[in-house]
């Protein structure tokens, strides 16, 4: 895979409203929370209904079993009316490496594995809790399409 270098932005507060599944990316899990998440989202007074959020929560079981949470969502107001059949969660202010993950949804993995393995320890930075989002927007195409981009958000701080 070629360096790719990422961005550093700071973000305010995000307030998602999604489905979460919980296990890893093997065998469609992550694919089937898209399927179900388009199947509830309507009537849903969304910030922007054009850009998705793919959060992973990571637990110690990341380590020791390889699950960890996932969650589909798009960006809400506020978490005070958020359909039963969906949860709400607040991403805190946090400052980001953002990558650019180019090509096939499979690409995203490539990516997040080489800004953990490769850039990270390089870097000046580490990663500073214990999630990381995609950001979908009208440069996603499609799963399968060669010409999608996908972001990739890590939150870091400078290592001590």
């Amino acid at each position: 895979m070629q360096q790719i270098e990422p961005k550093i932005m700071s973000l305010d507060k995000i307030y998602l409203a999604g489905v979460v599944v919980y296990g890893n990316s093997d065998k469609g899990l992550f694919a089937h929370a898209w399927d179900i998440f388009m199947k509830v989202n309507t009537g849903i007074n969304w910030k922007n209904d054009k850009i998705a959020y793919g959060v992973e929560f990571f637990t110690e079981e990341l380590y020791r079993e390889n699950k960890w949470f996932y969650m589909v969502a798009m960006e809400v107001a506020d978490l005070s009316n958020i359909p039963t059949n969906m949860v709400g969660k607040v991403i805190p202010v946090n400052t980001y490496a953002v990558f650019t993950s180019k090509g096939k949804i499979e690409n995203t993995r490539k990516t997040s594995q080489y800004a953990h393995d490769k850039w990270l320890p390089a870097s000046k930075y580490e990663q500073a809790d214990w999630f990381e989002f995609e950001r979908y927007d009208n440069r996603f195409k499609g799963p399968a399409e060669e010409d999608s981009e996908v972001d990739i958000y890590i939150p870091i701080r400078e290592k001590a």
